[in-house]
């Protein structure tokens, strides 16, 4: 981490946001935390002295040189944004950094610039960086992050990208270019998922021993790393939940042609 690092807001404190903001603290970095779940707002709090909460994205984003999203939707992210009382962009100093981290469609990400010009805040950076591997990788800082938008700008934000990712993926081609990387990357995701659900599913029932079937599985050219991830707790309830299904289900609607076109440069 640099000497002087940057003061960091972050918005969506959920199953992966909370990873990556408290690796963000536990790395060094001031993070100010909003979440409209006010449970976890506290226990954020708790993740270390550099570690602190905002009622509102404007207020957290007051002093901060980069602003974090990682809500769910593209819905929950416009407010958040630009809310005329609240949104973080006009609270952003000159010349800040938004990270955008959520799954969105491609088009989305065009949209914002657009959007940003048209209220006049065309100074602030806008990174495109969408991120995969779950709730695990978020609090280790491992996540595959895909990043785009103008070289100067993923420049400019490295540092915090790599703290956050174990595979930091610079895509070509400009602002939407890694949406467009993640959309495919679901596609993948999704499949992998819903196989691993219907083989365990007929291994059950088949009258077949789950466990020993996953073990003999996941050594086999069948595998994936969706299977061994995402096996475990439908073998056993006590590991909690992995992942929320209607978040893969949003990201695949996303790919779907319905949510197309991507955009092209």
């Amino acid at each position: 981490m640099p000497s002087q690092s940057p003061k960091i807001a972050f918005a969506g404190l959920g199953a992966m946001g909370y990873g990556m903001a408290a690796h963000l603290v536990q790395s060094g970095y001031a993070v100010t935390g909003f979440d409209v779940y006010q449970p976890a707002l506290d226990r954020f709090l708790k993740e270390g002295k550099t570690a602190s909460a905002a009622e509102t994205p404007k207020e957290a984003v007051h002093d901060a040189d980069v602003f974090i999203c990682m809500v769910a939707t593209s819905v929950q992210a416009t407010p958040l944004l630009f809310d005329a009382e609240t949104g973080a962009v006009q609270g952003l100093k000159e010349n800040a950094t938004i990270i955008m981290c959520s799954t969105v469609a491609p088009a989305y990400i065009d949209e914002l610039r657009s959007r940003l010009k048209e209220v006049g805040r065309s100074d602030l950076r806008l990174i495109d960086s969408p991120v995969s591997g779950g709730a695990g990788r978020a609090a280790d800082g491992t996540l595959s992050i895909f990043a785009s938008g103008a070289k100067e700008d993923v420049e400019h934000a490295r540092a915090v990208l790599q703290c956050m990712s174990g595979k930091l993926y610079e895509i070509p081609g400009g602002l939407g270019g890694g949406s467009n990387a993640k959309m495919i990357h679901q596609v993948f995701a999704g499949i992998h998922i819903a196989m691993a659900n219907e083989a365990m599913g007929l291994a059950a029932a088949a009258g077949l021993d789950t466990r020993e079937v996953f073990e003999k599985l996941k050594g086999s050219e069948a595998s994936s790393w969706m299977f061994e991830n995402r096996v475990p707790p439908m073998l056993d309830a006590g590991l909690g939940r992995y992942s929320a299904i209607t978040i893969i289900a949003k990201d695949v609607v996303i790919s779907s042609p319905l949510s197309f076109p991507l955009i092209s440069h």
